[in-house]
């Protein structure tokens, strides 16, 4: 790529013999400055993502009431809860929206 631009290098004859180390310098260091623009670029794209991502989770991020705080110390729970919604969303048709949950002793 910077050789068909390069003005030392002729790219019909494929002559290195006017190529010198000089020569090669320029072309490498073109070359490590492109890697670098891109890498830079690279950076500045995944900090912007970086910064919507926390706006995002900042708007989003949801605190369960106080009174089901047995969702994040019981997983059998959690499963129960979303087996239930799902089975009276197949019964009755209709979506359904969890106010609370408890826990029921067994006897």
């Amino acid at each position: 790529m910077v050789f068909g631009v390069y003005p030392g290098y002729d790219t019909t004859a494929g002559d290195w013999t006017n190529f010198s180390i000089v020569d090669a310098l320029i072309v490498s260091g073109i070359a490590i400055l492109v890697v670098f623009a891109v890498l830079v670029l690279i950076i500045i794209c995944s900090s912007l993502v970086e910064k919507t991502a926390h706006k995002i989770t900042g708007l989003s991020a949801i605190q369960p009431r106080p009174e089901n705080a047995i969702l994040e110390s019981d997983e059998d729970a959690v499963v129960a809860l979303l087996v239930a919604t799902i089975d009276f969303n197949k019964e009755t048709g209709k979506d359904c929206n969890l106010v609370s949950i408890k826990k029921i002793d067994e006897e």
